[in-house]
């Protein structure tokens, strides 16, 4: 309970009190029961407050840690055995400039002036302008990444995600947009001589695309100089493009359209919404058990059966799930199967990568790991042709001075706009182009 809202507590019992309506005695009793009950919600706020300072300076330790580690050991962590640069960033003049972009987003004028020698500008974006960074930024401010950092970090971002790797991305000019879907396409006829041969038209379907901002927060202290920016660009960077793209892997494929995945619906929750009867939904198959250990060959293959003969182009039809699937259920069947049996549902004929039945598997730590009854555990799709990774903004970064104050720490956020979204999932009469395994219900 907040001051103001004890207060007004109070002048409404008094008020009461002085119609008639409540005792001296039970006013009393009443702000004794209000401030006691708002003493404890601001100790437990304050509890809550504590905790989370003491996590921040465990985790700023720990990064502080790294950092002196990785200079000390003239980055050797980062390097391969040869010497070459072998991190996240490309090069270690490209980690630098991530590093030193920190740093001036979070007001080091001497980082600023070494991005500007290498012909680095910053923008700060604010209510969707873009203008010249001055040598501070306001607390609230948000900086755009650099062009010149931009393909280095989503190439860091498709490195993890494999829903970006795997979805068309398709740019949005706003937060909406409506992105097109070929239905049907174009009908050949046999008119005959003189025969005047009937118009035929592609057919369109669109699919609704929502962006939302997400946020990353982390910390850095306020004393690190520019001679910390490699280590701190690598770093920061990859804790970034990691958090940003296991997100984008848990919306886009475990999406139920709840607050968990900012009401986004990945694969698994489309599936789910074609019907409440799971046996009338066309794109999926009903596992022999609802244990991994009771699924069979033949559930697989009467996934592969059910793709739609487009969907199969040689290229992007993958097995996507999870690497406890792929070792204790695609691998067990395999070895069950035997010998060279075994190496064909494996690797298929001629590849060397991981397959299953012929078809490349992704491990995909978004994917069902534990068991569960009607749980979409494996996935067959080609999500070219079933979904977007729609792009409204790229990554900005934005500092805070005041949000770890106590502490002499600069918060760093992290955000992107983006809208994972599903569409060929197929209906309860087609199946679409993302089909699935599910176990059975009990």
């Amino acid at each position: 309970m907040t001051d103001l809202e004890l207060q007004q507590k109070i002048e409404l019992m008094l008020r009461d009190t002085a119609k008639g309506l409540a005792t001296r005695g039970e006013l009393r009793k009443a702000i004794d029961d209000a401030i006691a009950d708002s003493v404890a919600q601001n100790k437990a706020a304050l509890q809550t407050a504590t905790t989370e300072i003491e996590q921040i300076k465990k985790y700023n330790d720990d990064l502080q840690s790294q950092i002196k580690h990785l200079r000390s050991n003239r980055f050797a962590a980062i390097k391969s055995p040869d010497g070459a640069y072998n991190g996240v960033w490309g090069s270690l003049d490209t980690a630098r400039l991530a590093g030193l972009f920190v740093l001036a987003s979070c007001g080091h004028v001497a980082a600023k002036a070494a991005l500007e020698s290498n012909g680095v500008e910053l923008k700060q974006f604010c209510e969707k302008n873009e203008k010249a960074m001055g040598e501070d930024v306001g607390s609230t401010g948000g900086i755009l990444v650099p062009t010149e950092l931009i393909p280095n970090l989503i190439l860091l971002i498709d490195k993890y995600g494999i829903f970006r790797q795997e979805s068309i991305e398709y740019p949005m000019a706003s937060d909406s947009a409506i992105a097109p879907n070929l239905a049907s396409g174009l009908t050949v006829y046999c008119p005959g001589a003189g025969v005047v041969p009937t118009l035929s038209d592609p057919g369109f379907q669109t699919v609704g695309m929502n962006a939302k901002k997400w946020i990353t927060l982390t910390a850095i202290d306020s004393e690190l100089n520019e001679d910390s920016a490699i280590a701190i660009g690598e770093l920061i960077g990859t804790l970034i493009g990691m958090a940003f793209a296991k997100q984008e892997d848990l919306c886009g494929f475990s999406g139920d359209g709840s607050s968990t995945y900012f009401g986004h619906v990945g694969i698994t929750g489309a599936l789910l919404k074609v019907s409440a009867t799971i046996a009338n939904i066309k794109s999926l198959v009903v596992g022999a058990g609802n244990l991994y250990s009771e699924l069979t060959l033949a559930n697989f293959e009467d996934v592969l059966s059910i793709v739609p003969d487009y969907a199969d182009d040689g290229i992007n039809l993958k097995w996507y799930n999870s690497r406890k699937i792929y070792y204790s259920v695609m691998v067990r069947l395999a070895l069950a199967a035997g010998g060279v049996n075994a190496n064909e549902i494996l690797t298929g004929s001629v590849t060397r990568q991981r397959t299953f039945l012929g078809y490349p598997v992704r491990l995909c730590s978004a994917m069902p790991k534990v068991e569960a009854n009607s749980q979409i555990c494996s996935i067959l799709g080609n999500l070219k042709l079933g979904s977007y990774l729609g792009d409204r903004r790229k990554i900005t970064i934005t500092r805070s001075t005041e949000r770890y104050f106590d502490s002499d720490q600069i918060g760093i956020r992290g955000t992107e706009r983006v809208a994972p979204t599903v569409h060929g999932v197929g209906d309860t009469t087609n199946a679409g182009p993302i089909c699935g395994l599910i176990t059975a219900a009990s």
